[in-house]
């Protein structure tokens, strides 16, 4: 036993003392710096390329051999001028000693300081990185080579600092800059800490800033498959020009399950944050490396956002109500590729709102759609641009224009419910309308509601078909009644009753001034058995009398609201270039007739009408006495 301990000994000394003679005479007898030209002959030979080295090579021998290397260039293939596609500034790599007497490979450290990699494309779709095609071994054979006689591999740690990479796309460049990676611990099926960072810049898209990344990485033994947990992902930048850029600050974490066979990605315990928004759920991508389909569920925490958008420096829009877009949270579910949306379940609260529904896009390019959505309630009064206070002076904004592309190149439709909708103070219930587009038009027909205990019926028609959009609209109402509706619409109320209205115009949507100028078509009521309230005339007379002491008796306070009955009123117009006019007013009643005839200019907003009463009966008998 002794005898053997001390060949056990002799032989570790033989081995140390081999590594020391190693460590001291391998740089002396062999000198890396003498292949330079081979090196570079080989290179060019294989790539068509210059290599060049300019810095010394250094040896490192133990506790692992490995090699320094610094300014070393790889040109550009002709035609792409003389800058160097490659740029290393430092680059080393070095494998443990004593792990290769047992057959594995463990990599100490890898490397690469101040690398500049830049990539061009031209404008015939040729780059001068496509010549770095296959080496002509299959992977296979790769796979085989790489693990032959060795039963393991590891990698101690990758480090890559303040590497960049441009690349020249015709008249585009888009720029990675800062690049830093560090990566600890690296094996086949066993998990490792990878962490970085880089600056971007993409002009075409207008977006520039900070991105970072970690998690904890593990792949399979077979490469196959890789999983992130605890994936962490950051971006603080800007989109858009300096005048309208939009400040983004984002957040992604996720366990992300990779898997290279069936070609699928799965992110779990999903979560985006930006800002006060928080996004979260569950995402299945499958066929990510050819055509992306997505599948999941999302939910969106309740947040403000009209304090979303000041956060990301845009002006948020003053409205009516100070509550109007300060809550919003939404759940559903959703299916999709590159050219293609499908979300069902979907419930958003906005406010006060509920909206329920499901919504369905084919091609992104030219839409069709398909939708199916109701909501409980809508103010849209709340949400009106607020006027300015009393003395105040109201900002000139210029008004965009509305033009026909607006309007243009979707097809489909589907239908919207309204349980109770509130607009420029009036309220309908139970509304109901369909939407149609054929990709030069816009139509919701029918449009039904119920609305102040009568009937609303219409439609409404956008042309994209021209220059400008143009709308066409008919409405008519049944049995409304007149006291309610003036009520909320003006605040007060001349009139009581249930009558018919209808309502047939066209015009130019193109802006404020054009939809008024253009303003033509046909309006028409009709009412029976109301009140004009606020005046009634057969107790004026009968007041006048009393003056004048032409009455022997006093007629006796009512207590009642004065009103002048009617049995019927009706009147019909005629819009031209934004001027009603009517010459068919007429209103019966036992006592009074009246008649009247003039134009409503809207859009010098001024009345020219003339109204005719006439007391009939012994109204008219009365007022002949006096």
């Amino acid at each position: 036993m002794n005898k053997f301990l001390k060949w056990i000994l002799a032989l570790v000394g033989v081995v140390v003392v081999l590594l020391v003679v190693a460590s001291l005479v391998l740089p002396m007898v062999v000198d890396p710096n003498n292949y330079k030209e081979k090196i570079s002959s080989a290179v060019a030979e294989k790539t068509g390329r210059e290599l060049t080295i300019g810095g010394e090579i250094k040896w490192s021998v133990f506790p692992s051999i490995g090699l320094e290397l610094s300014d070393v260039k790889l040109g550009n293939p002709e035609g792409f001028g003389e800058q160097p596609m490659l740029d290393i500034g430092e680059a080393g790599i070095s494998v443990k000693f004593m792990p290769l007497l047992k057959r594995q490979v463990e990599v100490d450290e890898v490397s690469l300081n101040d690398v500049s990699i830049n990539l061009a494309r031209k404008a015939d779709g040729k780059s001068n990185w496509e010549d770095f095609g296959g080496s002509g071994v299959s992977d296979s054979t790769a796979a085989a080579d790489s693990g032959r006689g060795m039963s393991s591999f590891v990698v101690s740690g990758i480090e890559i600092s303040n590497a960049k990479v441009t690349l020249e796309d015709v008249d585009q460049t888009r720029e990675l800059k800062a690049f830093d990676l560090t990566a600890t611990n690296i094996e086949l099926g066993k998990p490792f800490d990878l962490k970085g960072g880089f600056s971007m810049s993409l002009p075409e898209q207008q977006l520039a800033g900070d991105v970072g990344f970690g998690g904890q990485v593990q792949s399979a033994a077979d490469g196959k498959r890789l999983g992130v947990s605890g994936l962490q992902l950051s971006f603080k930048g800007k989109q858009g020009t300096d005048g309208e850029a939009v400040l983004l600050d984002v957040k992604v974490g996720a366990n992300a399950d990779i898997d290279l066979l069936k070609d699928q990605v799965i992110l779990s315990d999903f979560i985006l944050g930006l800002y006060d928004l928080s996004v979260s759920g569950e995402l299945t991508v499958s066929s990510f490396t050819n055509a992306p389909k997505f599948a999941g569920q999302l939910k969106v925490a309740e947040f403000n956002p009209k304090a979303l958008m000041q956060d990301l420096g845009m002006e948020a829009p003053s409205t009516t109500s100070d509550q109007a877009m300060t809550s919003l949270q939404a759940d559903m579910k959703f299916a999709g590729s590159e050219d293609s949306a499908d979300m069902q379940n979907l419930t958003v609260r906005f406010d006060e709102s509920i909206f329920e529904g499901n919504l369905k896009i084919v091609n992104f390019d030219y839409p069709k759609l398909a939708f199916d959505f109701q909501i409980d309630r809508l103010n849209l009064d709340d949400y009106a641009p607020a006027t300015e206070p009393a003395g105040g002076t109201a900002s000139e904004t210029e008004e965009a224009d509305l033009t026909v592309d607006l309007f243009r190149g979707f097809t489909g439709g589907g239908d919207f419910r309204i349980g109770q909708l509130i607009v420029a103070g009036l309220t309908a219930t139970d509304v109901s309308m369909k939407m149609s587009a054929d990709g030069q038009s816009v139509r919701f027909s029918p449009i039904n509601a119920n609305f102040y205990e009568g009937r609303h019926e219409g439609d409404i028609t956008i042309d994209a078909s021209g220059s400008r959009p143009l709308l066409t609209a008919n409405h008519g109402l049944t049995r409304v009644q007149a006291e309610p509706l003036l009520n909320d619409l003006a605040g007060s109320s001349s009139l009581e009753g249930s009558g018919d209205f209808f309502l047939q115009i066209s015009t130019d949507l193109t802006n404020s001034n054009t939809t008024l100028q253009a303003l033509s078509g046909d309006i028409g009521m009709s009412m029976l058995d109301g009140a004009i309230i606020g005046i009634d005339v057969t107790k004026t007379i009968g007041a006048v009398k009393a003056v004048m002491g032409k009455q022997d008796e006093v007629v006796a306070e009512s207590g009642q609201d004065e009103k002048t009955e009617f049995a019927e009123l009706t009147m019909s117009g005629v819009f031209n270039e934004g001027i009603l006019s009517s010459d068919d007013l007429l209103m019966l009643s036992p006592i009074l007739r009246a008649t009247g005839e003039g134009t409503v200019n809207l859009v010098e907003e001024s009345i020219d009408f003339v109204l005719k009463p006439v007391l009939t009966g012994e109204a008219g008998e009365a007022l002949g006495k006096l």
